[in-house]
């Protein structure tokens, strides 16, 4: 799917997604031959993990430490 795609499923801007992307929150996106950022269902996830966790009153540096912990294979659950 595409950015816009992506931003309306979950329900942000896509500059808010565009930013997550720069504070290292989502992995660097596939590009389309034209150049067009296109995503999968695992960050829609990904997204919706976010604002769940802001919502709990995670910051986003706490929030990134968790999902540093995911992607390196090891369960966040002690972490958190």
């Amino acid at each position: 799917m595409l950015i816009g795609e992506l931003a309306h499923t979950v329900g942000l801007p896509t500059r808010t997604v565009r930013f997550y992307e720069r504070a290292g929150l989502l992995p660097e996106p596939d590009r389309a031959a034209n150049g067009y950022r296109t995503y999968n269902d695992d960050t829609v996830t990904r997204l919706q993990f976010i604002r769940t966790s802001q919502a709990a009153g995670f910051t986003l540096a706490e929030i990134r430490s968790i999902i540093d912990i995911r992607d390196a294979g090891q369960p966040p659950c002690t972490h958190v």
